[in-house]
């Protein structure tokens, strides 16, 4: 790829982050806010919690296969290994990269290259922000139950 070529994947993956941080950031303070809320039973909140940083994750992965669909769509990117990608493709790429698990059987070309090396940053950030938080209200939930 050719310097200018990168100015668009760059900013591909700069509002693809903003958009994950921004999303993350609301999740978990809505976690948060629900288990302060219930102390008394741990359970529910800690489900509802669990449940929530699940979808945001999922949400995460669908914002950047949509980036993926429209990059090939543009014709500045692709992805190999597969004749003609549909939608079920683009989620699988981006979950696989997001995970980063990269199995590769499907790798991507051009563009595309490089904004999956940034979801697999982001994904690690995301999921290990997630791991942190959800062990924070484990913590205080399990010591605030009495003996």
């Amino acid at each position: 790829m050719a310097m200018q070529e990168y100015v668009v994947p760059l900013a591909v993956s700069a509002l693809l982050i903003a958009l994950c941080l921004n999303l993350h950031f609301r999740i978990l303070r809505m976690g948060a806010s629900a288990i302060s809320e219930f102390e008394a039973d741990m359970r529910r909140p800690m489900l509802a919690v669990l449940t929530l940083i699940f979808i945001a994750h999922l949400i995460e992965v669908v914002l950047f296969a949509v980036a993926y669909w429209l990059i090939d769509l543009s014709g500045n990117g692709s992805l190999v290994g597969i004749h003609a990608p549909d939608a079920s493709d683009y989620f699988y790429f981006s979950i696989v990269s997001y995970t980063t698990l990269g199995i590769g059987d499907i790798a991507p070309e051009g563009a595309m290259r490089l904004v999956a090396g940034i979801e697999a940053l982001t994904g690690l950030l995301l999921i290990a922000w997630s791991a942190s938080f959800t062990y924070l209200m484990m913590e205080r939930l399990w010591s605030s139950v009495e003996d």
